[in-house]
């Protein structure tokens, strides 16, 4: 803990400072993309370091990996076109260490029980919406930390819609079985809530902004159909969960098309990544509270 938490309040401080959007015109507004991306890079390894080197874990080729990584996705905008391949690439760079668990392997505790990687996965999803959002210039529509009323009302009216029938479909592959959380009333509740903002403002938020917020804002923006959109944008992101727990988990991918498509319609008819945000964390909540 000694080591884990300047770690963990460093690294929350970088996260929560690119989720506001005056933050994030200040950092526009700095030299270069170059001095913009070197910045990101620096900052990408600022909480490895701090941890690593205080907990006794620093591992030189894992920190070379880190810096390889990190340096590709900072700059990556730096020094590339901005067009439709090169954010294909980008796509395909940022979506590589998720699936293929390597911040597991590089953030290490002392104790082997222990999981740190979630420093990776929040340093990765900054870089990613900074990235984007700054040295891209892209517009997925709103986005930030907290819907708006509107935005509340469609993402949970899209979890209504879609509940029930993504319930059916998982009990019916067998992809997971009804075991409510055990427990007082205010335990449960209490882990749901902290459950549903916990996918809320991580999980949710990175999926979102780049499968419905870049995946299927770049098919809008290039074909009058919406259903074309929400389909290929939920493909894509169905074939991300094939990597989840056990490869191929095809089970886990259909049940994430399904939950693809209600968030997908619900990005359409809002405008803003902050709707399907909350549809995604409401279904999620529902799974982890009540199916195992």
């Amino acid at each position: 803990m000694t080591a884990a938490l300047p770690a963990l309040l460093l690294e929350v401080t970088f996260y929560l400072a690119s989720m506001f959007q005056s933050i994030r015109d200040f950092f526009a507004r700095l030299s270069s993309w170059r001095a913009q991306a070197g910045l990101l890079w620096i900052s990408a390894l600022l909480p490895y370091l701090v941890f690593s080197l205080s907990a006794g874990t620093f591992l030189r080729n894992a920190f070379f990996v880190l810096a390889l990584l990190t340096a590709v996705f900072s700059f990556w905008y730096a020094v590339l076109p901005r067009r439709f391949a090169y954010d294909a690439g980008f796509l395909i760079v940022a979506a590589a260490p998720i699936l293929l668990h390597v911040f597991q392997r590089i953030y290490l505790a002392p104790d082997p029980h222990v999981r740190l990687d979630i420093l990776g996965h929040l340093m990765w999803i900054r870089l990613g919406v900074l990235a984007l959002l700054v040295l891209r210039g892209w517009k997925p529509g709103p986005f930030s930390l907290w819907p708006q009323r509107r935005e509340w009302s469609s993402g949970f009216t899209w979890f209504l819609l879609f509940v029930l029938p993504i319930i059916a479909l998982d009990l019916a592959l067998h992809d997971s079985r009804f075991e409510p959380l055990r427990g007082g009333w205010w335990q449960v509740t209490a882990i749901a809530i902290g459950t549903f903002f916990g996918i809320l403002w991580v999980v949710a938020l990175g999926e979102e902004l780049f499968f419905r917020g870049v995946i299927e804002r770049a098919v809008l923006n290039r074909s009058a159909s919406p259903a074309l959109a929400i389909v290929l944008s939920s493909l894509l992101f169905g074939a991300a969960h094939l990597w989840f727990h056990q490869f191929p988990n095809w089970r886990r991918a259909c049940v994430a098309f399904l939950l693809g498509i209600a968030c997908g319609i619900a990005y359409w008819r809002s405008g803003s990544v902050r709707a399907p945000m909350v549809t995604h964390a409401l279904v999620v909540t529902t799974w982890r509270v009540l199916f195992k």
